[in-house]
């Protein structure tokens, strides 16, 4: 038995001149066999069984065209595409040798270009096609979502249609309310005119009430040591004091002030009494009668301790 190695390698390069160089037992002890351009048939060949399996969807044509065709077995849109590949192949080998011809520098296309190409329209076919399912789905639901939102707007015309009176009612009320709301607005606003005014008159008030109780207070603390003084001689009046004052014939002018005084606390009308110049005046006797009888009178200031009062 003997054993056989097929090794292959690309032109391409300089990576083939080196590796020759390194190892020349690949060119001493091997049967070199060059395979610089395939053929049409075998390019149409490679190009049919990478795309054995792609569908292209239904030919395009007349129907008994597109019929003769699927019973002879072909499809004329996988030819079409096969051919296409072939041609851009053959045409590039046919540029690199006329690129060599005139710059005098190689280009190889080899085989594994054409399989390159192949890959390559094989990929970019299915990214299309995913690229155009998603937009084919987009636009579906697009024309889903219309035709449900047309469905709607159709119901929602008629509803509008059906809502129309209640509508132009509803409007009305709203006019109606808002003229009630003005007038009502209107009332409002001279209300809080009068409120207003009201709270200014008031604040004057409140401000001359309280100009007029700080004047009593002032009074009151002039007053309140005379009412002091007064309370403490009224505590130091006695019995007789009273008794010597009713004894008193034409009493000085302090005694008939304070008489006279005490006729108008108790409300005592006083009578016309000739004095010793010969006028006559009016003389508290009725006070005169209040003091005959003192103790009521002397024990109700003592116990209150009220000068007023007394």
């Amino acid at each position: 038995m003997h054993l056989h190695l097929v090794l292959c390698f690309s032109p391409v390069g300089d990576a083939f001149r080196q590796r020759l160089r390194m190892f020349p037992s690949l060119v001493n002890c091997t049967t070199i066999d060059w395979f610089s351009e395939w053929p049409s048939e075998a390019l149409t060949s490679v190009a049919r069984s990478f795309c054995a399996d792609l569908e292209l969807g239904p030919s395009q044509g007349s129907a008994a065209g597109v019929a003769a065709a699927s019973a002879a077995g072909k499809d004329p849109q996988m030819d079409a595409v096969i051919a296409a590949c072939v041609h851009i192949h053959t045409s590039v080998e046919h540029r690199s040798k006329l690129y060599y011809e005139e710059l005098r520098r190689y280009t190889y296309v080899t085989p594994t270009s054409y399989l390159e190409l192949l890959t390559t329209f094989l990929r970019l076919l299915d990214a299309k096609r995913a690229e155009v399912t998603a937009a084919k789905k987009r636009l579906e639901g697009g024309l889903d979502k219309l035709t449900s939102t047309a469905a709607q707007v159709e119901v929602m015309q008629h509803e509008l249609q059906e809502l129309q009176p209640v509508l132009a009612t509803t409007a009305k009320e709203v006019e109606e309310m808002m003229v009630v709301i003005a007038h009502d607005k209107e009332d409002a606003a001279n209300t809080k005119k009068k409120v207003e005014q009201q709270e200014r008159d008031a604040n004057e008030q409140a401000a001359a009430a309280k100009a007029i109780a700080d004047d009593a207070q002032r009074d009151l603390d002039a007053a309140l040591p005379a009412l002091d003084a007064a309370t403490a001689s009224l505590k130091n009046l006695s019995r007789n004091d009273v008794v010597e004052v009713k004894s008193l014939q034409n009493p000085p002018a302090g005694v008939k002030l304070v008489m006279e005084a005490t006729c108008i606390m108790f409300d005592e009308k006083p009578k016309l009494k000739d004095d010793a110049s010969g006028m006559g005046r009016l003389y508290p006797q009725a006070s005169l009668r209040t003091c005959l009888n003192p103790q009521p009178w002397y024990a109700s200031c003592i116990m209150t301790g009220n000068a007023y009062k007394c």
